[in-house]
Formats: C-alpha cells, structure tokens, sequence
C-alpha cells in the first residue's frame, strides 16, 4: 500500500490516528507501542503476509542476539548477528546476480528462479545491523521488545527509509511507552509536511515520468538534446520523488509524535561530489561512512602511521581505497546489477579526486564552474542509476556526447523541407505540445530543486499561519487531481 493510495489516505492513515490518539488518551502508552506496532504490521501485511512473518522472525533474532551483546561485547557473535543478516539480504537480493556471473565467468549453467525481493529489506536490515553494531560497542541500551519491534517496523519509514539510528528513536519511544508525547504540537507541522511530499511525487516527479521512461526505453534512437533533457528529466524524477517520499515519512512520523531524521538538504545546490553526498540521501550517506568507510581508512590510518608512509601512499591507502570500497558497496546495495556498480564507482573516482584537490590545497575552482561539474558527474552516474543493462547505459551516454546530424520536432518537417535542411527528427519530442509541456515541466523543476528550501531538516519550525494554510490548500487542490492513478515509488526497487 503506496502513501500516494486513496485506501491508505481516506481509511488507513485516519483510522490508525484515531487509534493512535484514543489509545494514548485512554490505554496509556505501553498499549499505544503495541498498538503501532499492530498497525506497522497490518500495513506491511497488505503488501505480503508472507514476507510480513520473515519480518518478524529477522527482526526477534536480532533482538535475541542483542540481549547477550549488551553484556558480553563479544565481537565474534556480532558478527555472526550481522553475518545472519547479511546471507538473509544477499539470498533475496543478491543471489540470481551472484550466479549469473558465475555461469559467465565458468560456463556452468543454474536453474534461476526468479525471487520476489521482500519489501523494504535493505533499509530494515541496515538499520538493524547499527543497532547490533552500537549495542556491542556499548554505545546504545537494548530496549524493551515492542519498543525494538517498533523501532524497526514503524511504517512510515520501513519500506524506504529514513534509515534511523537506535538513539535517534529510543528516547521518543521511551517517552511514548511512559505516556509522554515525545514532541508535543507536532501534529500539525507533520500534516504540512506530509502534503508537501504528496505534491512532490504526485504533482512533480510522476509527470516527469512519461518523457523519462520512453527516452530511456529507446536510447539509440534518440538525438543528443533529447538525451540530456532525459538524463536531467530522471535526475529531477528521483530527487522529487524520493525526497517526496522522505517528506510524508517524516510528517507521518510527526504526526504520530515521532520525529524522523531528514534525508535531503538541497543536494543540487552543491558545488562538489563531497557536498552533494553530505546532502543526498543523508542517512545513507551516514550509514556508509560511520560502519564502512570510518572503521577501513581507522585501520589504514593506524597501519600507515607504523611504518611512515609516504603522503601519497597515506592518500591512497587511507582515502582512496575506504572510498572506493565503500562506494561499491553502497552502488551494489542500491540494487544487483553493474549498471549500479559503476554507479558507486564514478562517485568513489569523483569524491577521491575531491580529496585529492583538497589534499594537494589547489585553488578552489568558481562556483558556477564547480557546480556544472557536479552535476555532470551526478548525471553520468544517474544514468547507470536509470539503465536496467550496461548497454542502454552506453547507448544513453553516446546519444548525449556523440551529437549527430541537425534535429528538429517532427512538427518542423515542413519548414525543414522547404527550405532543404539535411535534418533528422527527434523521436521522442514529435508533438508540439508533448515538447512543450516536457521542456516547460524542466525548466520550472530545475530552479525548484536547486533553490527550493527542504522544510523537513527542521520541520517542527513549520508554523500554522495564514500563508502556510493558502499553500497546504493550493497544493492540495493540485494534488488531489492526480490521486488515484497507478504508481509507485522509485525507492522501492532498491
């Protein structure tokens, strides 16, 4: 069940607050963790009954194991936690990917039955494994099981993020089951902001759907500006739509009282790869660098200091390689494929030449310079990101750098003939007013992404005003005129 779904708005969503609400008022608040953690379930249980008992049973062995960790610190049964985990994500998500390049690498053939990926599994499994990780370094407490359950399975962000830190939530949840409402007046700000992520999705990244999907379904037909339109066309696609998505995470979060961290700052505003990661799917970003890329270049840092290297070899075994592995990774958990891999390795070349011009203290270069090479270097990889094989990736990225003869919309076609241009047409922008509602659609979204402000990094600041009341009730007339139709969220296949 979408956010984006008129069952989930007009029965779901108003049925679980009123829930919420009367239990909190009347139960007290070890009933209403429950009683979340009741409906967290149903919500999942929509999807897959299935894979919603898969859930649980993940989600009380790692509560199993975290009790002993807690007290022992042993290391080696950590890992055997996360190693559990792990071999649980890599069979649903990974295995087909991992034969498949076997069978290419040897010529043996497997039987490959295609798996149906549990929903939401990269994200809660990440999240658990912190959980596991901070318990055994003595940095976190193990809570009460329907406050860990809870944690976990909180359905707002369970299908597709934020990924949460056991800290950031332990406190509010503790507050909860005490009866306390963890952020008091939050309701409001987090309607406002969950309306902000539906017009998001709805109104902005799903009309930019249409262009995207047929210009990527026939890359090597398609002339060189119609190949950047949609190179840009998926980059502004999935910004709006995941940072939609994480808008009405964190509202709905705020409207059950619990405030979720945020996960886009303005990430097209920035003027390197390294800002642009530090604004781009924040908590991803986070996970990566505090348990892969932090512990690599500590050892690193610690090996070199031994034996005094030299700075170059100090660079490339304490920056260089920790970014190279941690990017890979990071392309390969978004989902199995080496169009993701080389996704996750042009963003460890560009943010390890971004250490590398730091490092040698070159002259920063101009802003409006620094920002264009950004963004090539983000669209590049957006289109491995978008290509479902390495071939349409390529023929994406010759269409765009390999300009052919003039074109012109079909529409022209009787102007270029007679005045005898030797002119090609485009195949994607045929019709008049297909290309002027795509080009419009672009570059009204553009200056959007770039300047608009993400309420979410601070969302309880939202006040209720008159302003804010005019925008809710514009946004809403838009949105509800879209309500309904088939979709879904881009996330959701990573």
């Amino acid at each position: 069940m979408l956010f984006t779904d008129p069952k989930f708005l007009f029965a779901f969503l108003p049925i679980a607050l009123v829930l919420f609400y009367t239990s909190r008022r009347f139960a007290g608040g070890k009933f209403t963790i429950w009683l979340l953690v009741a409906t967290s379930s149903v919500f999942y249980a929509i999807w897959s009954v299935h894979y919603l008992a898969l859930l649980i049973g993940q989600v009380l062995m790692n509560f199993a194991f975290a009790r002993p960790l807690s007290k022992s610190h042993n290391r080696g049964v950590m890992w055997l936690a996360i190693g559990l985990n792990l071999l649980l994500l890599g069979y649903f998500k990974y295995k087909n990917f991992f034969l498949e390049n076997v069978e290419f690498l040897t010529g043996w053939r497997f039987h490959l039955a295609a798996i149906f990926v549990p929903l939401g599994i990269s994200f809660h499994t990440f999240q658990q494994i912190t959980f596991l990780t901070d318990v055994t370094d003595d940095e976190d407490d193990v809570p009460p099981l329907p406050q860990y359950i809870l944690f976990v399975m909180f359905f707002p962000q369970l299908i597709a993020g934020p990924i949460v830190l056991h800290p950031q939530m332990g406190g509010q949840l503790e507050s909860m089951a005490e009866g306390k409402h963890p952020n008091p007046g939050s309701f409001g700000p987090g309607f406002a902001l969950f309306c902000l992520g539906l017009f998001k999705k709805v109104c902005l990244a799903d009309n930019l759907a249409p262009f995207v999907d047929s210009s990527f379904a026939w890359p090597q037909h398609l002339q060189s500006a119609e190949a950047w339109l949609a190179a840009i066309g998926y980059s502004l696609q999935l910004f709006f739509d995941f940072s939609g998505y994480s808008d009405m995470a964190i509202g709905l979060g705020l409207m059950f009282g619990l405030l979720l961290p945020f996960n886009f700052n303005n990430p097209l505003a920035a003027t390197s790869i390294k800002e642009y990661w530090n604004r781009w799917h924040i908590t991803m970003t986070r996970f990566f660098t505090m348990y892969v890329y932090s512990p690599l270049a500590l050892a690193a840092h610690r090996r070199e200091a031994e034996h005094a290297s030299p700075p170059v070899s100090s660079f490339v075994m304490c920056i260089a390689i920790p970014t190279m592995v941690t990017f890979l990774a990071a392309g390969l958990w978004h989902g199995a494929g080496w169009t993701f891999v080389i996704f996750g390795f042009i963003h460890a070349v560009a943010l390890t030449m971004n250490h590398a011009w730091g490092a040698a203290k070159m002259p920063k270069l101009p802003v409006i310079f620094a920002w264009l090479l950004t963004m090539l270097t983000m669209l590049i990889g957006m289109v491995f990101f978008r290509s479902t094989s390495l071939a349409q990736a390529q023929a994406m990225l010759h269409s765009m750098f390999v300009p052919g003869q003039l074109a012109l919309p079909l529409w022209a076609e009787g102007f270029a003939h007679r005045v005898g241009l030797p002119v090609r047409f485009y195949e994607v922008f045929q019709a008049a007013n297909f290309t002027a509602h795509y080009v419009g659609l672009l570059l009204l979204l553009a200056p959007l992404a770039v300047l608009l402000p993400n309420p979410s990094v601070a969302p309880l600041k939202i006040r209720s005003n008159f302003r804010t009341a005019f925008a809710l009730a514009f946004i809403g007339w838009l949105t509800f005129g879209w309500i309904g139709e088939p979709r879904t969220f881009l996330y959701f296949q990573f």
